[in-house]
C-alpha cells in the first residue's frame, strides 16, 4: 500500500439504527418530512419548529448505546494508528467515540452541540438541552444559537479534508450507508475511477442505492458483520 491513508472508512445511519436511533428514510415527525426539516430554509422560516424537532431527536439520542460494530471499529481506530485509517460518518448522534474511536470525521455535524447561527466565530459548544418556543437560546452575539449539524441546502462539513483522504486511500469501507444523500453517494463511483483503490466494500442491513459501485456487498446486521469480517480487513 502507497503513503497516506490506507483504508477510508465511512459509515451511515444503518450502524446506528442497530442501537435504537431513527432513520430518515421511511419515516417522519409529527407528520413532518424528515428533509423537509433538516433544511436551512426550515430552520429560516420557523427555527422554534427545528429546534423542537432537535430536542426530540437529541432526547431520542441522549441513550443510545454504541453496539458491536461502533466497538470494533473503535478497537480498529485505536490499533491503526499512523494514519492508515480515515475514519469518516455521516451519523451526528457521536456514538463512535462513545464507543471509543478518535479523529473521527463528521461531515453532517454533532447532534450534541450548538454554534451561533449568525457564524460570529465563537466556536460550537456541547448541548445536551432541548429547547422550545420561546426558550430559543441566543448566542452572545444576539443571533440564534443552532444546532450544529449539516442541513440540506448547506455544504457539509470537513469537505477538502475527506477527498484528500480519498485520493490517498488503497480501500474504501462503507458500513450502513443508504447511497442516496449526496455528495457522500458519489464517493465511491469517484473510487471506482482510480485503478490503484482495492475494490470498494460495503456492509449493512439493506442493499444502498449506489450498490453497482461495489466490488463486495455484504448483507446483515453490521454488528455482527463488523466485528466477523474485520479480521481481513485488517489484513488488508
Amino acid at each position: 500500500m502507497g503513503p497516506g491513508f490506507q483504508l477510508f472508512v465511512l459509515t451511515g445511519a444503518g450502524i446506528s439504527a442497530e442501537s435504537g436511533i431513527p432513520v430518515f428514510q421511511g419515516t417522519n415527525w409529527r407528520g413532518h418530512s424528515h428533509y423537509d426539516l433538516a433544511n436551512i430554509e426550515a430552520w429560516e422560516r420557523d427555527p422554534a419548529l427545528v429546534w423542537q424537532y432537535y430536542s426530540d431527536r437529541r432526547a431520542g439520542a441522549r441513550d443510545a448505546k454504541p453496539n458491536a460494530a461502533h466497538l470494533a471499529l473503535a478497537r480498529w481506530n485505536k490499533e491503526s494508528g499512523n494514519g492508515k485509517l480515515f475514519f469518516c460518518t455521516q451519523n451526528v448522534d457521536g456514538l463512535h467515540e462513545a464507543a471509543g474511536s478518535e479523529d473521527v470525521v463528521h461531515i453532517h455535524g454533532k447532534l450534541f452541540e450548538s454554534r451561533c447561527a449568525d457564524g460570529c466565530g465563537r466556536p460550537a459548544f456541547a448541548d445536551h438541552n432541548g429547547y422550545s418556543e420561546g426558550s430559543l437560546p441566543h448566542c452572545a452575539c444576539g443571533a440564534l444559537v443552532r444546532p450544529n449539524v449539516c442541513w440540506f441546502g448547506e455544504q457539509p462539513y470537513h469537505l477538502d479534508l475527506i477527498y484528500d483522504a480519498l485520493e490517498e486511500c488503497d480501500v474504501f469501507i462503507a458500513i450502513g450507508t443508504s447511497g442516496s444523500v449526496q455528495p457522500v453517494a458519489s464517493f465511491v463511483a469517484m473510487l471506482k475511477q482510480r485503478p490503484k483503490s482495492a475494490g470498494p466494500i460495503f456492509l449493512g442491513l439493506t442493499e444502498p442505492a449506489n450498490a453497482q459501485y461495489f466490488d463486495e456487498v455484504h448483507l446483515g446486521p453490521a454488528a455482527e458483520l463488523v466485528p466477523e469480517l474485520l479480521p481481513s480487513w485488517k489484513k488488508s
